[in-house]
């Protein structure tokens, strides 16, 4: 095991790096488009933030509840106007979005209108949204909301949103005047190092059975539920869903940079708000000791989307730099894991989508 993937690795990490935080004068986003999920507090917002003040010209909040979307954008533009002591200048675009990650049909419906908006290229995408609950919690969907948002819906964006952005880029290329050559957009997947950490005892479960059923049906299993391996689980299925989904990229036509963020255990955020009583002090208590804010793991965002470049297409980076996989990832068991995994992803999805339709579009 590497010394990155170990306990005193990730302490170590925690403790003495600090992510460093891009500015303006070493990066302009100055008439570049961005979308970011779960923008309207924690890293998403941070993240945001961050972008506005690299001059990003116009902002995509992609929030479940607007209301919250709209009280988000008006404190960015107020934190913008603050820092650039109300100039009024070159004042961006936000926008907010509505996108329930428990529901398939608004993951739709959000894609399509990125895909329908006149005029609209969008030159970066953050998967930011996730949650983490300690209790058992069913979506509309049926399917318990840790997985649900953390890895079926989030694989769902991508791969709806991926031959979007490919098709954008292509128009942008064939529209480009006076030399000017547009850069390969970037669709950047917020993971987590615990991926390392998943028990995932779900799938042995799921395999023991008489008959054998599927991991899914297990996970979404009341008795079943394990609330301490939950969030490592969903990162862990989200990882092996990367690693899967850029196997199966068409390369030959694909332009588009897909990497996995890892921004580090944070506090400020709202993501582990179900822990509450006495166990939600003691981990508060634990965040603060050895957490990083929201605002210095957002920075780790906006490098993956913004800095990091084509070299970082299919890779994990964590701390501003590619980083080594987590150990099971790797192997030949966790390889097969991720072929059976897109195996229950296609079944799960394939009455919202056609999965392998879609993974074909080029965007010609």
């Amino acid at each position: 095991m590497v010394f990155q993937n170990t306990y005193r690795g990730f302490l170590y990490r925690q403790l003495f790096t600090t992510p460093a935080l891009i500015t303006p004068s070493t990066v302009s986003l100055a008439g570049q488009t961005g979308i970011v999920t779960g923008s309207n507090t924690g890293l998403g917002y941070h993240a945001s933030s961050q972008l506005l003040s690299l001059g990003l010209s116009r902002l995509i909040l992609a929030v479940r509840d607007t209301t919250k979307g709209e009280k988000a954008r008006s404190s960015l533009l107020a934190t913008l106007n603050e820092s650039t002591h109300g100039s009024g200048k070159n004042q961006p675009q936000v926008e907010v979005w509505p996108v329930d990650l428990t529901d398939y049909s608004s993951i739709i419906g959000f894609a399509n209108r990125v895909r329908d908006t006149p005029n609209l290229h969008v030159n970066f995408i953050i998967l930011n949204a996730g949650v983490a609950r300690f209790g058992f919690e069913p979506a509309p969907s049926g399917n318990e909301i840790t997985i649900q948002t953390n890895w079926l819906s989030t694989a769902l964006m991508a791969i709806t949103l991926r031959p979007i952005l490919q098709a954008q880029y292509i128009q942008a290329k064939r529209t480009a005047t006076n030399g000017h050559k547009p850069q390969p957009p970037v669709l950047s997947i917020v993971g987590s190092e615990v991926a390392q950490w998943a028990v995932f005892k779900e799938r042995k479960i799921a395999a023991s059975g008489h008959p054998p059923t599927s991991v899914v049906a297990v996970l979404n299993d009341r008795k079943k539920f394990n609330p301490g391996d939950r969030y490592y689980t969903s990162k862990l299925l989200l990882t092996l869903f990367f690693r899967e989904f850029l196997d199966r990229l068409p390369s030959a036509t694909n332009d588009v940079v897909v990497n996995l963020v890892n921004p580090g255990f944070c506090y400020g955020s709202e993501l582990h708000r179900s822990i509450t009583g006495p166990l939600g002090a003691v981990f508060g208590g634990m965040k603060r000791a050895i957490g990083r804010s929201t605002e210095v793991g957002a920075r780790t965002l906006v490098h993956g989307a913004v800095v990091a470049g084509k070299e970082t297409h299919g890779c994990y980076l964590s701390d501003e730099k590619v980083a080594p996989w987590m150990d099971f990832v790797i192997t030949s068991k966790g390889e097969q894991a991720a072929h059976e995994m897109w195996k229950e992803l296609h079944e799960e999805l394939r009455a919202v989508i056609n999965i392998d339709g879609v993974m074909e579009q080029t965007g010609v």
